[in-house]
């Protein structure tokens, strides 16, 4: 198991992780973790444990901060054991460790984009600058992307051949777009350009080929979205965050059953996923008119900095005829974006097709909101 994990790890780019045979000295030794950390040269350590009562396996994990020693995670797995079946035990537990603890959203990438938050953007390396844009992922606003861009852009230029931040930049610049922030000019075009410039650099490294799918489903490529994206799963199953959103957008273009099993086993992957991933679930029950269900899920995702979670409440909320839920949503939504009602339309005619856009439309105006009109040609 502990070379299953270590390998998953290795699949995650911007992860240096030592080889389990500069480790296995320390096996069963009760050596200080600050002391194993400085001889290894690691930031971090992982460390577990196996104990087996009849038929039942416990398999505790954690993982600890080699500088002060501080515990950063940890978990018990309780298991029904039997010899013949120990393979499908690891297939089971090693993709769950291995996503919670090193993807985007995992226990460790966010420590790590934690220490960097107060430094000056401009003088963190390449590497430090694709941990800093990790912090965007947890607060999806205009600020937090505009300062994790700005370490990644001379990032880029210092280091020409580094595809995680080009794959990171463009994520940025596509999510400019995507959100409606308008920063800048271009964004999804510049987007586009840094994503197929990251997998030029290293054709299968998956965070490469993740942001082309993203910036590919923006361009409305569907086609070439579909294959890079099936390609960026394949190349790393064990990343819950990276599944969960080419799940979202894969339900977007129509490939509905494809898309929920993808943001199904994304939220598998790690349990202490964010709320997004429930965005997938959300969509298919609103489109399918099932509006009960649908504010069930929106009500589980929970970023209450984010705008679509309030745009969702306040849509499903007026379909289902609750005024004050509806209204109560509405309100939040237009303090995150006064000109909502104005730009509803264009906010989400780059996500879903025309019919559920109309069908959107329709809750929000059942919200209260008065959304603009499509814009129609004067005879």
């Amino acid at each position: 198991m502990t070379e299953d994990i270590v390998t998953g790890l290795s699949r995650f780019s911007y992860l240096r992780v030592i080889a389990r045979s500069s480790t296995t000295r320390f096996a069963g030794e009760a050596t200080d973790v600050r002391a194993i950390g400085k001889e290894l040269g690691a930031r971090y350590v992982m460390e577990g444990s196996m104990r087996q009562a009849g038929s039942t396996l416990r398999v505790a994990v954690q993982l600890l901060d080699a500088v002060t020693g501080v515990h950063l995670w940890a978990e018990t797995y309780d298991h029904s054991y039997s010899p013949e079946e120990i393979f499908a035990l690891q297939d089971e537990l090693v993709p769950r460790i291995v996503s919670t603890v090193a993807d985007m959203n995992g226990v460790l990438p966010r420590s790590m984009s934690a220490t960097l938050r107060d430094r000056d953007p401009e003088q963190l390396s390449p590497y430090e600058a694709v941990l800093r844009s990790f912090g965007y992922l947890e607060r999806v606003t205009p600020e937090e992307l505009e300062a994790a861009r700005s370490a990644l852009e001379p990032a880029t230029r210092r280091a020409p051949a580094h595809a995680d931040a080009w794959a990171m930049l463009a994520l940025l610049c596509v999510q400019e777009y995507a959100q409606g922030f308008d920063l800048r000019p271009d964004a999804l075009a510049t987007g586009l350009a840094a994503a197929r410039r990251a997998v030029e650099v290293a054709p299968s490294n998956p965070l490469a080929n993740w942001s082309l799918a993203q910036a590919l489903f923006f361009h409305k490529d569907y086609q070439s979205f579909r294959n890079v994206a099936e390609r960026a799963a394949a190349l790393n199953p064990m990343d819950g965050n990276s599944i969960a959103f080419l799940g979202e957008m894969l339900t977007y273009t129509g490939d509905t059953e494809r898309g929920l099993e993808l943001a199904g086993r994304a939220k598998q992957l790690n349990p202490n996923h964010p709320g997004w991933y429930w965005y997938t679930d959300f969509y298919n029950s609103y489109r399918q008119g099932d509006y009960r269900d649908a504010l069930n899920f929106a009500l589980m995702v929970n970023l209450p900095n984010h705008w679509f979670w309030h745009a969702a409440q306040a849509a499903a909320s007026g379909q289902l005829g609750d005024r004050a839920a509806a209204a109560k949503a509405v309100q939040d939504l237009i303090k995150l974006r006064p000109r909502f009602a104005a730009t509803a339309r264009q906010d989400i005619e780059k996500w879903w097709n025309p019919d559920y856009v109309e069908k959107m439309l329709e809750g929000w105006r059942k919200a209260g909101l008065e959304i603009e009109p499509a814009d129609t040609e004067t005879p």
